[in-house]
C-alpha cells in the first residue's frame, strides 16, 4: 500500500510540473526523416513445414510547414520492404501533427494523423502472401524532444490506430498487429520509428 501511495505522489508531483515550453517563433518549413524495421513471421504447413522471420527497412521522409508550436502539416513518402528484395510498398500521403502536451526541458507528446496510399511493387500474382495496393488512415502517437538552442526535434513514433484495407496476410504475418479487418491496432515492429525533424 505504501508503494502505491508513493507512486501516486510521484506521478501527481510530476504532472504538477508540466508547463508550456517557450519555443519562440516556432514557425517555418520542416524536413523530417524517420527510420524503422518491419518484421514478418511466416509459417507454411501445407506440403510440409516451413517457417521464417524476415526483417526489412522502413523509411519515411516528410516535408511540411509548422504553423506554430502546436500544429504542423505536410506531405510524406513511406517505403516498406516486403517478402524479398524485389517486393516493397511505396506510399505517398499527407500528415498533420498536434503537440497537445508539453513537459519541462523540451519534451512533448504529439498526436499525428495521416492518410496514405501505398503502391505494391513486386509479384502480385504470388497469391500466398496476398500483397496488393492499400489505403491507410489513422493516428500515431509520437514523443518528441527539442534539442536545446536548436531547431531540431528528435522524435519517436510508435503504434497505429485506424483504417487499413491491406490483405489479411499483411496484418497476420506481423506479430503485434491486432485485427485482420479494415480497422486495426498495429503494435508491430514496423510502427516503431525514430527520426529527426528540422525547422527552417
Amino acid at each position: 500500500m505504501k508503494r502505491i501511495i508513493t507512486l501516486t505522489v510521484i506521478v501527481v508531483c510530476t504532472l504538477c510540473q508540466i508547463k508550456a515550453i517557450d519555443f519562440g517563433d516556432d514557425r517555418g518549413i520542416t524536413a523530417s526523416a524517420f527510420f524503422g524495421c518491419s518484421h514478418y513471421h511466416k509459417k507454411i504447413t501445407y506440403g510440409g513445414y516451413w517457417e521464417s522471420d524476415d526483417y526489412h527497412p522502413v523509411i519515411t521522409p516528410r516535408i511540411g510547414y509548422r504553423f506554430n508550436s502546436a500544429w504542423e502539416a505536410g506531405l510524406l513518402y513511406r517505403y516498406e520492404g516486403q517478402n524479398d528484395e524485389n517486393e516493397h510498398y511505396s506510399g505517398i500521403g499527407v500528415y498533420g501533427e498536434w503537440s497537445f502536451l508539453r513537459f519541462p526541458r523540451g519534451f512533448r507528446l504529439i498526436a499525428e494523423a495521416h492518410i496514405l496510399y501505398n503502391f505494391f511493387e513486386g509479384d502480385k500474382d504470388n497469391g500466398w502472401h496476398g500483397s496488393s495496393n492499400m489505403t491507410e488512415a489513422g493516428v500515431t502517437p509520437c514523443f518528441a524532444y527539442r534539442i536545446p538552442k536548436s531547431p531540431v526535434d528528435i522524435k519517436l513514433r510508435y503504434l497505429f490506430l485506424g483504417f487499413n484495407d491491406s490483405h489479411r496476410f499483411y496484418k497476420g504475418e506481423a506479430p503485434g498487429c491486432l485485427g485482420r479487418g479494415d480497422w486495426i491496432i498495429d503494435a508491430s515492429l514496423r510502427r516503431l520509428e525514430i527520426g529527426a525533424s528540422l525547422t527552417f
